[in-house]
């Protein structure tokens, strides 16, 4: 599976950053500021508590199994990093 990698970074009005990636396949490409946001809520961040955000394109590549598996059950994986 070929999945798109998009590189997102939140800073939260209280000062604390979060980054990570979402990770998609080609029928998911379109819900990726959806994931990011459910994504931030699962950490208990609103996304009316954010003061700057960045979510880029970075690159494509070959899913490992697992992440293959996360988009296969959800439509998309998250690497927190």
């Amino acid at each position: 599976m070929n999945i798109h990698i998009y590189d997102t970074h939140v800073h939260t009005d209280s000062g604390e950053y979060v980054h990570f990636d979402v990770l998609v396949n080609d029928e998911n490409i379109n819900n990726v500021k959806q994931y990011a946001e459910s994504y931030l809520a699962s950490l208990g961040i609103s996304i009316d508590n954010i003061s700057q955000s960045r979510c880029d394109f970075c690159h494509s590549e070959i899913a490992n199994p697992e992440v293959q598996l996360n988009i296969l059950e959800q439509g998309y994986s998250i690497i927190q990093l």
